[in-house]
């Protein structure tokens, strides 16, 4: 397939799908992290190794639930608070020691950095909703008209924004950035690589919907953002050697919600539509392909599309015909490649 086809088949599949203007997606991660880091007068090569770094980890961190500020399976709130702060508490060690090494420029410190960006925005998102609770709303919003997943609530990014700046600026005061060396050709536009999540780690937490039993089971996010929040802090600029702050104090109920919303009936559960259905029907080892909930190729170092750029995602749209020409000529292509 041409360039030029390629690029046409990616616009039509994406112009036929309608965005959500407030979802916390990879490239809001980015996003956020990157702005606030400019706001910063960082050194531009760093700001944006560090938008990658917080886009990247749904690809390389999918698994670990305490990175998205989620309770892996049997976990009570407090164990998944205490865990997400504890990860926020190691990131900010491995930041503070790359810092002491030594004056010359390492990624690895833009990477542990993004790394802490992406669990601090993940939390005002999810506040500890575990994933069959989060895939259900996903599954809905993806198939029908609701908007009813946390990552496209407009608070989520506006608390996500706030805790990125704030995350800068206390980064800012006790961190000195090296100037990162120079492009090794000149004049290079080149950005650092990102990746889509694994389709088999997507299509596994999508089907986990349909196990919900209709309960929010969310934690008291007022207290655990200003927990994370002064982990950071305390972990970056006063005694990284502190230990993990317990957000509950040892009581158990302390992060239950007083109002959590209504129980939800989840006796039927929403059926999957052809875009759900067409995506987990591909190879879960085959190249990466945008996720459901995404609307727009990623950047890779070489400013082309991430995977084999027929990424497509959002809504049902009314033009289903496009979409399948779209569709058929993205799977034309891969079969072209498999022989």
């Amino acid at each position: 397939m041409s360039s030029f086809l390629r690029h046409t088949v990616a616009l039509a599949a994406v112009s036929l799908v309608p965005t959500s203007a407030y979802a916390l997606s990879q490239g809001t991660h980015r996003d956020l992290s990157t702005t606030a880091c400019w706001k910063q007068k960082l050194p531009s090569e760093f700001c944006a190794e560090v938008g990658a770094a917080a886009y990247n980890v749904d690809h390389y961190e999918w698994d670990d639930l305490s990175a998205h500020a989620q309770p892996e399976a049997g976990e009570t709130k407090c164990q998944a608070a205490n865990k997400a702060l504890g990860r926020v508490r190691a990131l900010a060690q491995e930041v503070r020691a790359i810092s002491d090494a030594g004056a010359d420029y390492d990624p690895a410190l833009a990477v542990a950095l993004g790394r802490v960006l992406h669990t601090l925005q993940d939390n005002c998102a999810h506040s500890g909703m575990p994933n069959e609770q989060h895939a259900w709303f996903s599954v809905s919003d993806t198939c029908t008209d609701t908007k009813s997943s946390p990552d496209v609530q407009p608070e989520a990014v506006a608390c996500a924004e706030k805790e990125t700046a704030l995350a800068f600026e206390t980064f800012a005061k006790q961190v000195k950035v090296p100037t990162p060396p120079p492009p090794q050709e000149p004049g290079s536009t080149s950005q650092p690589a990102q990746f889509w999540p694994k389709r088999g780690g997507v299509c596994d937490f999508l089907k986990s919907g349909a196990s919900w039993d209709g309960v929010d089971r969310r934690w008291n996010n007022s207290l655990v953002v200003g927990a994370l929040r002064d982990q950071l802090g305390s972990s970056l600029t006063i005694d990284p050697s502190a230990p993990t702050v317990d957000v509950c104090a040892g009581d158990e109920s302390a992060l239950d919600l007083a109002a959590p919303a209504p129980v939800v009936d989840t006796s039927a559960p929403v059926e999957w539509c052809n875009l759900l259905k067409l995506y987990c029907a591909g190879k879960t080892d085959g190249a990466e392909e945008a996720p459901p909930w995404e609307t727009s190729p990623t950047n890779t170092g070489d400013g082309s599309a991430e995977s084999s750029g027929c990424a497509v995602g959002g809504k049902r749209s009314s033009s289903a015909s496009l979409l399948a020409l779209a569709l058929a000529a993205c799977l034309a292509r891969s079969r072209r490649r498999e022989r």
